[in-house]
């Protein structure tokens, strides 16, 4: 009979062991997505530090589709010919693939791109506004 209750109280130990271990699995797959998000940020800006000056960032990026979009408002010398040459058909085929990134990115962006990303859509919408009561491209 001893051995009997032995061999149930280890059954039971084990039992009890598997399950804890799987509650200890289970809570960690179900960690939080804030969290993991908040790792892979600080990751991509421990990252972004070590970079070169010439590494393409998402950043940099949002700042090249500006620079482009000023170049089509005519607000800019272009630096192949060094000449304003305004496109404000061009000028809006930026700001719409401006406002696409926008809202593909929503909530995925760092504070930084955020607010360059909105800033850049904003300066370019208003001198694009300015630029069309102007008149046509030039």
């Amino acid at each position: 009979m001893a051995k009997k209750k032995k061999d149930e109280l280890k059954s039971a130990r084990k039992i009890a062991e598997e399950k804890a271990k799987k509650a200890e699995q289970k809570a960690k797959e179900k960690k939080p997505r804030e969290e993991k998000v908040s790792q892979a940020r600080s990751d991509e800006t421990q990252k972004t530090s070590e970079r070169s000056p010439m590494d393409l960032t998402f950043s940099s990026y949002l700042i090249m589709l500006g620079a482009l979009g000023w170049q089509f408002l005519g607000k800019v010398p272009s630096p192949a010919t060094g000449k304003i040459e305004k496109d404000l058909m061009q000028a809006k085929q930026i700001i719409d693939l401006l406002e696409i990134l926008e809202e593909k990115t929503k909530n995925n962006l760092s504070q930084d791109e955020g607010n360059i990303l909105r800033s850049t859509l904003v300066n370019l919408r208003l001198n694009y506004v300015e630029e069309a009561k102007k008149g046509g491209t030039s």
